[in-house]
């Protein structure tokens, strides 16, 4: 994280500014009021006349959030800090009901049966289980946000809109994802640069002739042939996703095929990457213990210098960096993210499942203000918005010289600030991104961005309610014959078309329909 010699000295002119009466704000942008963004000093609070609930006593909502398992405000919320700024600084006070991170959904079921509604609360997209949009509670919002969201029209892309609308209805306000292919391939470039390949593989073929450099030349230079030239996770889960991404497949996700929407493990592509897979086991390319890989497993290999490849989420760019260079400081590793290659014989998109929506806030029919909602969250995403719930409050979290951001990342669990990031509404504002992250860091993480917003694949049924338990097992039947195929040399189409026949006879065609059915009467 980024830390600056300015901190303290900004610090100290902050509270003479504040001393002389001065307001800081975010580099000269204003709250949505027309008002000079509030300094954390004169940022209203029990103490100084009330003022936020004189400016806000008509503008107020009630929500629930998630605590994200760490230290909340409790008592005389207008007290915090954090929460009087943005009271101030937006002009609306919302009355934030926090819930325990471990079982929120499980709370909010409970908080509904009794008929406790907050005005909004905290999603996860539109289908959390927690019954609001099925039981219809929950309001349309297409023209609050036409009237009252200006920031949001202009902020939140389309395809983060299109996440949250049902047959032309928005019924949430998202969170666009800054990463929404949810994989990328990762290697060890070090590795790559050490056995003379210049350039990243861009088809199944060149990829797979670079496992077998990798397998071949020692790239790890101890002498023995130890290297895994692609690990993966245990129950094709993660980086299973890579694979059949070369040929556009995301096999728990709904796509089209004969006029039906079906998991993506029934599409004739998915035995294209069984039988990629089948050649990687079969010249030892694939890690033999891939079935049985925990995540730690999986670390474990990847930083003792083992792994060549593997997949993994976007927001490990660095991670992994870290994580190899930790464990082997006199090594000059390099663990870099490259753009997924394409499947022999395939021209469709590739990578893996686009999750566009990280969070989502809905709206209750009940909401006595929900004007005050959407005015609020139009706040957050304004630029003064952005910066706070990214860097916090100035002052408390950052300093500001001259348009440039110092953020002090300690200072979020110093001050109790880290829940804050249930506020944090954009996919990416580049002056916060450039405050929190420098040098290799951000050059890696800006680069897994740019990847996942060149690939990825969509899926019709995101969004779509949870299936009955039976019928949501089906969905995991595949791994057994999948194994046969990779493991044990089975014959990909006989094996396959006769699971795929068998699972369609034995419940798969009901959730087929259910499938197709709500795609049909939702997304079309």
């Amino acid at each position: 994280m980024k830390t600056n010699r300015k901190w303290v000295s900004m610090l100290v002119i902050a509270a003479m500014l504040t001393v002389v009466g001065c307001s800081s704000g975010n580099n000269g942008n204003s709250g949505t009021n027309g008002d000079p963004a509030p300094s954390p000093a004169n940022a209203p609070s029990a103490d100084n006349g009330g003022s936020t609930e004189e400016q806000s006593k008509d503008l107020s909502f009630t929500m629930y959030v998630p605590d994200q398992a760490k230290a909340v405000p409790s008592g005389n919320l207008l007290e915090d800090p954090t929460i009087a700024y943005m009271a101030k600084a937006s002009g609306i006070t919302p009355n934030i009901t926090f819930l325990a991170n471990a079982n929120y959904v499980d709370q909010l079921k409970l908080k509904f049966a009794a008929s406790e509604f907050p005005d909004v609360y905290m999603g996860f997209g539109l289908t959390q289980g927690d019954g609001a949009l099925d039981n219809d509670l929950i309001l349309p919002l297409n023209e609050l946000i036409e009237q009252y969201g200006p920031n949001l029209k202009q902020v939140i892309p389309q395809y983060a809109w299109d996440a949250v609308t049902i047959n032309g209805q928005i019924m949430a306000i998202p969170e666009p994802s800054n990463t929404p292919s949810s994989r990328l391939f990762f290697m060890r470039k070090d590795w790559m640069e050490q056995l003379g390949i210049t350039e990243y593989p861009k088809t199944s073929d060149e990829f797979l002739d670079l496992l077998r450099a990798i397998r071949d030349g020692d790239p790890n230079q101890n002498g023995e042939k130890d290297e895994i030239p692609f690990t993966m996770r245990e129950k094709f889960s993660w980086t299973g996703d890579n694979i059949w991404g070369m040929w556009g497949i995301s096999p728990y996700e709904g796509i089209e095929l004969d006029g039906e929407v079906v998991p993506g493990f029934l599409h004739p592509n998915m035995k294209q990457g069984l039988a990629f897979m089948q050649t990687m086991y079969k010249e030892g390319l694939l890690d033999s213990e891939f079935l049985l890989n925990s995540a730690a497993i999986t670390n474990q290999k990847i930083a003792s210098g083992k792994a060549g490849t593997w997949g993994a989420g976007p927001s490990s760019a660095f991670f992994f960096q870290k994580l190899v260079s930790d464990a082997s400081p006199g090594v000059n590793a390099d663990v870099a993210v490259f753009p997924t290659p394409r499947g022999t014989g395939y021209d469709g998109p590739i990578g893996a499942v686009n999750f566009k929506v990280n969070k989502s806030y809905l709206v209750m029919k009940s909401a006595k203000d929900p004007v005050a909602v959407v005015k609020f969250f139009d706040w957050l995403f304004s630029e003064e918005g952005q910066i706070f719930s990214e860097l916090g409050v100035e002052g408390i979290n950052y300093a500001e010289e001259g348009g440039n951001y110092f953020y002090r990342q300690t200072s979020e669990a110093e001050a109790k600030t880290e829940w804050r990031t249930v506020l944090k509404m954009h996919a990416h504002n580049e002056k916060a991104f450039a405050a929190k992250y420098s040098g290799p860091e951000y050059e890696k993480m800006l680069n897994a961005i740019e990847i996942s917003n060149q690939e990825g694949l969509e899926s019709l049924t995101m969004g779509m309610p949870a299936v009955g338990q039976n019928l949501f097992n089906l969905y995991y039947e595949f791994h057994e014959p999948a194994a046969r195929i990779i493991v044990e040399g089975a014959d990909v189409d006989q094996v396959w078309d006769e699971f795929v026949k068998d699972w369609r006879a034995q419940g798969g065609q009901e959730l087929i329909d259910e499938m197709t059915k709500w795609v049909k009467e939702n997304k079309q």
